[in-house]
Parts: C-alpha cells; sequence; structure tokens
C-alpha cells in the first residue's frame, strides 16, 4: 500500500483474545513505542498485584466498575469514564467488585516485553515486618 500503514485500522475491544478465555488482558496492538489492551474483569474476578520496572501502565474504564489498588494502599474507585495511570515501580491490583462485567482500556508506554513483576499480595494480607 503505497504511503498507508496497513495496521493503521479499526480494531474492536471485544475482538481481543483474552489470556483466561472469557476474562483477563487481552492486547489489541503491541510495538515498541507502546502497547494498547483491553483487560475484562467478571464479578468477583481479580488481577493479581505486579508492577512494571520500565513502563507506566494507565487503564480508562469503559464499562462496569473496578477497585484498584496502587502500592496496597487503596481501593480507588475505577468507574466508566474514569482514568489512571501507574507509573513504573508502582504496584497495582485491580478487582470486580460489582456486579456487571468491568472493561477498560490499558496502554503500556514504551511496549517493553516481559516487564511484568508479580508482587504476591492481597487486600486484606497484613504488612510484613
Amino acid at each position: 500500500m503505497s504511503g498507508a500503514d496497513a495496521t493503521a485500522r479499526p480494531v474492536r475491544l471485544a475482538d481481543a483474545e483474552l489470556r483466561f478465555g472469557d476474562w483477563g488482558p487481552g492486547y489489541l496492538s503491541q510495538a515498541e513505542h507502546a502497547a494498547f489492551g483491553t483487560i475484562v474483569l467478571r464479578p468477583g474476578d481479580e488481577f493479581a498485584n505486579h508492577l512494571h520496572e520500565r513502563h507506566e501502565e494507565s487503564f480508562l474504564a469503559v464499562e462496569g466498575e473496578a477497585e484498584l489498588w496502587i502500592d496496597r494502599e487503596g481501593p480507588v474507585r475505577l468507574a466508566a469514564g474514569e482514568f489512571v495511570s501507574c507509573p513504573p515501580n508502582v504496584e497495582h491490583f485491580l478487582r470486580n467488585t460489582g456486579e456487571a462485567p468491568f472493561r477498560a482500556l490499558f496502554i503500556k508506554a514504551p511496549g517493553v516485553a516481559a516487564d511484568k513483576i508479580d508482587r504476591p499480595w492481597h487486600p486484606g494480607d497484613r504488612p510484613s515486618d
């Protein structure tokens, strides 16, 4: 195609292949400058506490609501139309406490592969000594 980028076409959030079948994260586009995707949490679903050393991860809620724990403090309510950003090295845990599915667009910039570091923790855990 002359002068056109073949990847510059609309992609629906619903078309992302979710990690756990009908829930979890799923990528829409991955590149060196940024990665874009969606996360779906059914009522009661949780996405484990983790951080990223190199990229910032941002969320724009598009459906439902969830709670977001940042650096083990919170929760912060995240509802449709709301945006939040987690800088590098900031832990984040996401849980759907509502009665409807939660869906958000996520953006990771830059798009560093294998930059997720699990930090086992769950709201209600006692602080470590």
